[in-house]
């Protein structure tokens, strides 16, 4: 475009021969008027100089603008006195002053307009900049035009006295800040309110403690049962959860937590479920998730009632068949398998299984009638020797086809030749190792000469059937030691049917009492094996009910686990989806008996609590009205309070009232579990996983558990100050926030607000909760993985949109922050600065919410330190660090407090070592730490998540094994004598020589190959990791390469933390019960850049999870 740039030099001119004229026209668009505004630089000269002169107040005359110039050096450059007097010459009065001013302050700002618009055209063409990038930078040039406008206006007096009142108010109270009030005035006085522009950390352990011990089971979408150690380990995994109305789906933890090892406690239910978790995580009861601490003998807890999860795997029937008979009736221990049992049609089945696995036969044992028959497996010879002429068919085919000769095959194998003629004549064949030789040097598949494996071929190994039961882990198993293999709990929903229909052949039973009441079961010697079976019973929402019995064995007695299915609707459900093979007469006349009574439960009940949600739910409606208008007979007494209601009752009075969460509830995927025991089972390794939105997840078949700080903080500041709140979510829904501002606002119990059950009396708190919550300030975005570019942006807009500066930014929380890298530690690193910078940017506080790491839980003080907040380990204090200036060597704990020295250090980039500037040395504390050794003799000490460099990317220590490889410096350049000159590297975890991997990058193509080949490390192997007491521990802060080397390995350092001020969060009482100190939360502020450091303790209401002030402020 040829279009004139909007500019107004008479206007300009005009301006500045009024400042020249009138003495008090500077005074009146000073504020309102930037020098750069003015389009001509001779222009801005002037008024830069009439700008300087008021500020000193001094006369903006000709006369003192000509002297000031003239001592500046800058009258010749603006024109002379002949500019200054034309000015004053084509000016009549500064009367219009005010306008012009805005006049050309718009022309301003359009040009800059014009100039952003065209670097976002050129920035829309640099397609090698990522779009995120570019709309970020595109969005932040519109943005700065904007931040550029005048934001003064017209405001009502009211707002004016409302304000000076509260400033003549807190300054009366002594309280008048220099930052942002938070609200909690002990705090507040500590950091003088939060100042803007700071990045403000927030830090305490996640889920506080809420674990389960290491071999808790859990169910995965894929039908497979994991341990939550498994788990923590895999850092993946869809698992059950149970929602808000009631029902269960698969969600994705967000996060994995290691916990240490904690006392634990085993909660055992009336069905026999148990499970061992820490006193403090949470159960599902009827009035809301309930800490351990708070629960009884004789409470009802929320188990599921079904688990319908299949999978779509499958194996051979007579594979499941098996199986079954094995596990049931079946002698893993001798030389083969073999299965003792009476019944025909059992042994018949078995013995047809048998034949269609392949390459066996049976023998029956039955010692004349004085014990149970018995049907050994054996392998079958007339099978082998068929399997041998097919062996030596393909052999005779594949020497051919390799242009072997037979001297030379049988040479390179270590056999003669004629043993290698017998072979090929079907009479024999190799032993296993000289048959994997020999698929090598034919390179051949094992299958080409074995299709049924090598058992198939062999008349002295095992059998087929043992080697299948040695890969499932079954074999060598006695009957107390028998479980279900993995495989099993990933089959298809028809085979797991099969699977315990003829499990329940062997050892199951159905019976039918006298008094008319049908019951069926299991017995097992195996804990673990009843326990199993009934999580494959639930998958089919059938309920059993575990029991240990005492059985007479020989001259003593033993324990056995019993497995009872008497509830009728379970029993309906177990004939139709699994029944009993050879057992159809008996269950048929259970399935007749059942049809012929009622159908009564005392068992699935719903808690007597719910007579209360009703209650409220009715209001004032009488009880025998509510029971006549559901159609109860005898609805003049329905024992309320007095009986607990089925779920048909309860639906149908929930039907009545059209009651939406007593209907859900009605009709839940839950089964009211009564807990018989909780005992303590000492100290265990436990974890927890972090599960957005619902919070929980099933767990050996039970659902457990797993911000609120901050958020108090985010409705202080809104309610208090008026200011907007921009509330960042990445774990929690804005439901779930809205909830608990809602909860803690009204008084409520937020496990109230969730299920709908509302008392009469509630009503009013809430309804004046959401009245005043909705006049606040706060905005929630509630993205996941959302980035820091995103958060600007929405800041951005947010501030524009309010016109005003914002109060308070909160992120919650920093680790599930999206990053750009695989190291997860330097991205944290970036996010923090990133941060940083949109506190400055946008002058308003920024709150991260962060994990600490699980160090704090190894000491015997549990208050948090700093340290705990940094992502990497630590070393012990005799770690020798290398100096890069004189190759000096010098034990860590010697650099504490020292700064500006050179080490050396990998540049990741180029591989190659390089010097490095450290800005921080300082000890973390005394933590537990391993020894480890390497294959070449170096050693050193560090915590167990202090990270090492290995060909996979940095790992920490207690992630490395025993044979990992791990990074060295090949050489430095020091005064000690190097020894790896003519060292092999060790490239992808193989002995690949130097020279031999710049071949290989050559003839690839590989860059990143050829970097790794001509490196400055040496890949060593890790021979040893072994705890090693506990001792005080040092790291080293390297801002550039993030890494040095000690003790001569190659090791990552601490990530220097960006905020101005690190707040941490204690509460005695959740590790010591009777702390005097329960229902006090201590605010530890670790770090604070402007000013001191302490302890703060403000109440805490953990039913409300709210924080509030221990006194009034300043006692007013």
């Amino acid at each position: 475009m040829d279009k004139m740039m909007p500019i107004n030099i008479e206007a300009e001119e005009a301006i500045l021969g009024g400042i020249l004229l009138d003495p008090e026209a500077m005074g009146r668009v000073s504020d309102r008027l930037l020098p750069e505004a003015f389009s001509i630089s001779a222009h801005k000269d002037i008024y830069q100089a009439a700008t300087k002169l008021h500020a000193q107040g001094k006369p903006t005359d000709l006369l003192s603008l000509t002297s000031w110039l003239a001592d500046n050096d800058l009258l010749t450059r603006i024109g002379g006195k002949n500019k200054l007097a034309t000015l004053v010459d084509r000016t009549v009065s500064a009367v219009n002053i005010d306008a012009l001013a805005g006049l050309v302050m718009e022309k301003y700002l359009r040009r800059q307009l014009i100039k952003a618009g065209n670097e976002i055209v050129e920035l829309g063409y640099e397609t090698e900049t990522e779009l995120p990038i570019v709309l970020d930078q595109a969005e932040q040039k519109v943005f700065n035009v904007t931040q550029e406008r005048t934001q003064t206006g017209l405001v009502h007096i009211s707002d004016t006295l409302i304000n000076t009142f509260q400033d003549i108010e807190t300054r009366h109270q002594g309280i008048a800040l220099p930052g942002i009030p938070c609200g909690f005035y002990d705090l507040d006085a500590m950091t003088s309110g939060f100042q803007r522009s700071d990045l403000i950390i927030v830090a305490g352990r996640p889920s506080m403690g809420k674990c389960l011990s290491f071999d808790s089971e859990i169910v995965l979408a894929d039908g497979q049962i994991a341990t939550i150690e498994e788990l923590y380990n895999q850092r993946h995994g869809s698992l059950l959860t149970l929602n808000d109305g009631w029902k269960f789906t698969f969600t994705q933890p967000s996060a994995f937590v290691n916990d240490g090892i904690k006392p634990v406690f085993r909660v055992t239910t009336r069905l026999g479920r148990s499970i061992e978790t820490t006193i403090t995580h949470p159960y599902l009861t009827i009035k809301g998730w309930q800490r351990l601490e708070n629960l009884k003998v004789g409470d009802k807890i929320a188990v599921p009632r079904k688990i319908d999860v299949f999978s779509t795997e499958t194996i051979r029937e007579c594979e499941v068949k098996l199986l079954a008979y094995l596990i049931g009736d079946g002698g893993l221990t001798n030389s083969t398998p073999r299965f003792t049992n009476s019944n025909p049609l059992l042994q018949a089945e078995f013995s047809q299984a048998i034949t269609e696995f392949g390459g066996l036969t049976v023998r029956w044992e039955s010692s004349q009638g004085t014990r149970t028959p018995s049907l050994c497996v054996r392998g079958d010879l007339q099978f082998i020797s068929i399997q041998r002429q097919f062996f030596a068919k393909n052999l005779k085919n594949a020497i051919y086809a390799n242009s072997l000769s037979a001297k030379q095959l049988s040479y390179e194998l270590g056999v003669s030749p004629s043993l290698l003629c017998v072979w090929q004549q079907g009479e024999c064949v190799p032993n296993f190792k000289t048959f994997r030789l020999l698929c090598k040097i034919l390179q051949a598949e094992s299958e080409e000469f074995a299709p049924h494996g090598f058992a198939s071929i062999s008349k002295s190994s095992k059998n087929a059937l043992t080697i299948w039961l040695e890969k499932l882990g079954l074999w060598g198993k006695n009957a107390h030691a028998k479980t279900i293999p993995p495989i099993v709990f990933k089959l298809e929903r028809s085979q797991i049917s099969l699977f315990l229909n003829r499990l329940f052949a062997t050892d199951g039973w159905a019976t039918t009492l006298a008094s008319g009441q049908s019951q069926l079961g299991y017995a097992t010697v195996s804990e673990k094996l009843a326990q199993q079976i009934q999580h494959l019973l639930l998958r089919f929402g059938i309920i059993a009910t575990l029991k240990k019995r005492s059985v007479k064995y020989n001259n003593s007695r033993r324990p056995a686990w019993q497995l009872d299915i008497t509830d009728a609707l379970s029993i309906k459900n177990f004939i139709s989806e699994i029944g009993i093979f050879s057992k159809e007469e008996a269950l048929a006349k259970v399935a007749e008996a059942i049809s012929k009574r009622r159908y009564q439960t005392n068992r699935d009940l719903i808690p007597m609590e719910i007579w209360e949600h009703i209650a409220a739910a009715k209001g004032s409606e009488t009880w025998s009205s509510l029971a006549q208008r559901a159609g109860i007979k005898g609805y003049t007494n329905i024992h309320v309070g007095k009986r607990a209601l089925t779920r048909e009752r309860l639906w149908i009075l929930a039907t009545a009232l059209e009651n939406l969460p007593l209907q859900q509830l009605a009709t839940s995927d839950v089964y009211w579990d009564e807990i018989v025991s909780i005992e303590s089972v000492g100290n265990k390794q436990v974890y927890d996983l972090t599960i957005p939105e619902t919070h929980n997840f099933i767990a050996n078949d039970i659902c457990v558990h797993n911000t609120a700080f901050c958020l108090n903080l985010a409705h202080n500041i809104a309610a208090g100050y008026k200011l907007p709140v921009a509330v960042f979510s990445l774990e929690m829904s804005k439901e779930q926030l809205v909830q608990r501002l809602l909860a803690s606002e009204a008084g409520i119990e937020s496990g109230y607000l969730r299920s709908g059950r509302i008392s009469q009396t509630q009503w009013e708190p809430l309804s004046r909760a959401i009245g005043m919550l909705s006049e606040m300030p706060v905005y929630i975005d509630d993205t996941a993985n959302i980035t820091v570019t995103q958060i600007r942006s929405q800041a951005r807009r947010l501030q524009a949109e309010q016109g005003m500066e914002l109060g308070l930014i909160v992120i919650d929380y920093l680790q599930l922050m999206e990053g750009a890298g695989d190291n997860r530690v330097q991205e944290l690193s970036r996010i923090t600065r990133s941060l940083k910078g949109l506190a400055r940017e946008l002058s308003v506080p920024v709150i991260a919410l962060s994990q600490l790491s699980r160090g704090v839980e190894a000491r015997t003080n549990k208050r948090p330190m700093l340290s705990d907040l940094r992502e990497s380990g630590c070393l012990t204090g005799d770690s020798l660090v290398t100096l890069a200036d004189n190759g000096v060597q010098v034990p860590i704990q010697k650099l504490v407090g020292k700064s500006g020295f050179a080490v050396w250090g990998l540049n990741e980039t180029t591989m190659q070592i390089e010097k490095a500037i450290v800005s921080n040395a300082f000890s973390t504390g005394v933590k537990p730490v391993f020894l480890l050794k390497t294959r070449l003799g170096r050693t050193i000490r560090a915590t167990g998540n202090h990270k090492f460099l290995t060909i996979h990317g940095w790992r920490r220590l207690d992630e490395l094994e025993i044979g990992s490889r791990l990074a060295l410096p090949r050489r430095l350049s020091s005064t000690s004598v190097q020894s790896m000159n003519n060292a092999e590297i060790a490239l992808l975890g193989q002995n690949v020589s130097r020279a031999r991997a710049t071949r290989l990058a050559t003839v690839v193509k590989s860059e990143k190959i050829n970097i790794l080949a001509n490196s400055d490390i040496y890949w060593d192997e890790i021979v040893s990791i072994e705890p090693d007491g506990q001792e005080e521990v040092y790291d080293l802060t390297v801002p550039n390469l993030h890494n040095f080397v000690a003790n001569n390995i190659i090791v990552h350092n601490s990530i220097e933390q960006d905020a101005d001020l690190v707040i941490m969060l204690y509460r005695d009482d959740y590790y010591n019960p009777d702390s005097p100190d329960r229902g006090i939360a201590e605010v530890i502020v670790a770090k604070h850049r402007n000013g001191p450091t302490g302890t703060v303790k403000l109440l805490f209401d953990p039913q409300f999870t709210k924080f509030k002030n221990l006194a009034r402020p300043n006692n007013y």
